[in-house]
């Protein structure tokens, strides 16, 4: 899906950033927790773009510095409506947070101490939980299309289980660089097959 190339409206620079500002607003947890809430919106609800687009910009949303949520943001806003969607979109991604801080630190030791709190707190880490595995379940058909991107998501995963204290940005930085390598070899063998036919 390639980006709209006319200015976008008001109305609907104002549409992305209320569809952000609900994400922002009613996900729990943060983060990687928005994503199952930011696919259904941007590809299921609105049409906006399509499944793999979103699988593409979640992974560069993860390789970059920076909340996840707040750049697949920012990303899919630009993407639909170039550099205003793109500022709106974060704005609408981190405003609820940041306004919901604002009023927990102002009560901070009526919250900290009360149990129904705590307890919808637990309550929520395991909705959370259970948001990402929905989230990789829907996503895995657009992301590991043939054998190398599965190998290449075990071995990601097993490296990341078995030795926590590798640093996620290396796990990422090779999977690319191998990436690079081996769809460059492939695209190298198609091109002199089709020289030999």
């Amino acid at each position: 899906m390639e980006p709209s190339t006319s200015p976008p409206s008001r109305r609907q620079l104002f549409h992305i950033f209320l569809v952000t500002f609900r994400i922002g607003l009613f996900t729990f947890g943060g983060g990687a927790a928005m994503l199952p809430m930011i696919q259904r919106e941007f590809v299921e609800k609105q049409g906006w773009i399509n499944e793999e687009d979103i699988a593409d910009i979640f992974a560069v949303a993860q390789s970059l510095p920076g909340a996840m949520s707040v750049n697949a943001s920012v990303l899919l806003g630009h993407r639909i409506a170039s550099t205003a969607g793109g500022l709106l979109a974060g704005l609408g991604c981190i405003l609820p947070s940041f306004l919901v801080i604002i009023g927990v630190s102002l009560c901070y030791n009526l919250f900290i101490t009360n149990p129904y709190v705590a307890g919808a707190l637990r309550g929520i880490r395991g909705a959370v939980l259970a948001l990402l595995l929905s989230a990789i379940w829907k996503l895995r058909k657009n992301a590991l299309k043939d054998i190398f991107q599965w190998i290449l998501a075990l071995a990601a995963l097993g490296v990341s289980l078995f030795l926590p204290w590798i640093n996620a940005i290396f796990i990422i930085l090779a999977c690319g660089l191998l990436g690079i390598l081996y769809y460059h070899r492939r695209l190298k063998q198609e091109g002199d097959e089709t020289t030999d036919a």
